[in-house]
This record gives C-alpha cells, structure tokens and sequence, in this order.
C-alpha cells in the first residue's frame, strides 16, 4: 500500500535524521498541512517536512533555508524565536524527494492562543529587531524565480494556485479569484516603507513556552509593508483589532491594512482549497473562504 503524504514525509524524516546521527524511532507527527512537523522522539527534535507547499511554490528548500536564516539571526539578537535544531547544521535536507528542515522541540505548556495586547505588542518588538536583518537595504529580496509585489512573496501563491490544471475550482470561481487578486494588488501602496517581515504572523503562530511566549513558522517571512504581517491578525473577525493595533503602537496606515486584511483571507482562501484536496474534513471550510469571492 502507497504511504499518504504524511507516513511518506515521515519515513523521510525519520531516515534522514538516522544518517545525521538523530534517534527518531518514535516519531509524533504535530501537525500536517502546508508541511508535515515530526517530533523525532526521543530526540529533542522536530522535523519540518514541505506538503502542500511543494504544490505551489517550485523550490521550497529556498523558501526553508531563509527560514532557518531569518530565525538564526533574531536567535543571535536575543529575540524570543522557537531556534532551528542545534543536533545539525541550520540548512534544508532532502531525502526520498521531500526536502525538510530541522528544529528544537519545545513543548507547548498550553493550546490557548495569545491574546490581542500579547499578539500586538510581540509583533512590535519583532519588527523593530527584524529592521537591522542584514539583506537588502529595503529588507528581504524576493526568493528567486518569483517577482511578487513589493517584495510579498507569499502573495504569489495566489497565481500559482489558479494556474494548476488540478486546482478544483470552477471557471467562475477561479475567474472571481484572480479578479480580486488584481484588484487588490493594484491598491497596494509599492512606495510604502517596507522592511523585513515575519510574512505570516497571526496568533497560530506564537506558541506558549516555558519560557514565554515564542514566534515560530517564518517560512513566508518577505519584505513588505508592516502591514502585512499586521493584518494576519487584524483580518480575522474573532480578534478585537482595536486592541491589537493598540498594543502594537506604531502608526499603521488604515487603508493599506484594509488592503491587506482581504489579501490575507484572498491567501488564506487559496490554501484551504489546497488543504481540502488532500483533508476532505476541510471542504466546508474551504467552501466557506471561497464564498467571500462571489462569482459575477
């Protein structure tokens, strides 16, 4: 019987850990979707195996590797940042055809999501670090191969989602999604300041450890507006976003984070339908985000 993508993206893991000299002969798969994370007990280590992404973006390793880059740097600065696994060294590894990652388990003490002055604030101090990142002197530069607007590379899995023969979308649907794509992207501000992102930095992505809160996932981490990484969570209607603009202080122009707040549920559309040709329990959801598209 042929593995699914999760059993073949942890035997993967599994074995490519063995040629690094991790034990990993009990692993625990903690989550699965865009990758595949695998605690490789008993060894304090995690595994972040590319899934969906390898759908949409052709070289994923680039998109893992300035990942460990970004969270190698704000380690370094002090930053509080889950840090890639010290077992090995901070670089993508490929094994059966999955290419993969490696980081420090940390245990979450708790499944609660911060909260909107926590979330806020965190983001704040996240960006201020974040500004001395040594890349280009208008932050991260667009991964190769890819030209998104302003330096937002996430934004182009957007056209690349549409563009596969496999995407199950209707003609009308596919057409009301590109239409909102330009739409929205023409409203950007290009000339706004734009510095180096987390490039998804909603409250899913803070985790509670001993320690306190952590940032971790900055595969999309781009340069851009603060904006973008604002309206990760500002876009989502079960958060005040008062209080989170509050928290995060800094003077956030209105209209551009209204921009990006329906690019973000434009973003967070297209993976739900990626997410549902391989979880049918996500279809619902998926046909939910696609309902805020209507077709003309």
């Amino acid at each position: 019987m042929a593995l699914t993508v999760s059993g073949a993206a942890v035997s993967a893991a599994v074995k490519v850990a063995a040629g690094l000299g991790i034990a990993g002969t009990d692993p625990v798969v903690l989550a699965d979707g865009a990758n595949v994370i695998v605690h490789l007990q008993p060894s304090p280590v995690v595994a972040k195996v590319a899934a969906s992404t390898a759908e949409i973006r052709p070289d994923p390793a680039a998109w893992l590797q300035r990942e460990l880059d970004v969270a190698t740097f704000l380690i370094d600065a002090g930053a509080p940042v889950l840090p890639p696994s010290p077992e090995v060294a901070a670089t993508t590894y490929v094994g059966d055809g999955h290419v993969m990652s490696f980081w420090r388990y940390l245990r979450s003490v708790s499944a609660e999501l911060a909260d909107e002055a926590t979330i806020g604030a965190m983001l704040r101090d996240l960006h201020a670090v974040l500004r001395s990142y040594p890349g280009t002197a208008s932050g991260l530069a667009p991964l190769a191969g890819l030209a998104p607007l302003a330096g937002l590379a996430p934004l182009a899995d957007i056209p690349a989602y549409l563009a596969r023969p496999q995407t199950r979308l209707t003609k009308g649907q596919a057409a009301a999604l590109a239409a909102a794509y330009a739409r929205l992207t023409a409203e950007l501000d290009l000339t706004s300041p734009r510095q180096s992102l987390h490039g998804d930095a909603g409250p899913g992505n803070l985790m509670a450890a001993d320690t306190g809160w952590i940032w971790n996932d900055f595969e999309d981490t781009c340069s851009g507006p603060v904006t973008w990484d604002v309206a990760a969570s500002t876009a989502n209607p079960r958060r005040d976003r008062a209080r989170i603009l509050a928290a995060y202080g800094a003077d956030v122009d209105a209209g551009q984070l209204a921009v990006c707040e329906q690019l973000r549920r434009l973003h967070l559309t297209v993976w739900y339908g990626l997410y549902a040709e391989r979880f049918p329990d996500l279809r619902a959801r998926a046909g939910e985000l696609l309902a805020l598209w209507p077709v003309p």
